[in-house]
């Protein structure tokens, strides 16, 4: 699948930034529902086991919505056409 500009756009805007807020963020819980809603998408994703990055994965995540709209019109055209 292609990557879709926005999703490059999103790559260059995340990898772009620095890290230097580590005030307590990572040991409270939200971390943990983070983590378990990444090991979701991972599991619904395919391929996303194999990313190790958050940012691979995002880009996997918008380039499948992208390829599941496109089936989505081409089965809808093709119902159509009967």
């Amino acid at each position: 699948m292609a990557e879709s500009k926005s999703s490059k756009r999103m790559v260059k805007q995340t990898m772009g930034k620095k890290k230097n807020n580590k005030k307590g963020r990572e040991s409270g819980s939200g971390s943990g529902l983070i983590r378990i809603k990444v090991r979701k998408l991972q599991i619904l994703i395919p391929g996303g086991k194999r990313c190790n990055h958050p940012n691979l994965l995002l880009l996997k995540t918008v380039d499948y919505i992208v390829y599941l709209k496109l089936k989505l019109r081409l089965l809808k055209a093709l119902s159509n056409s009967f």
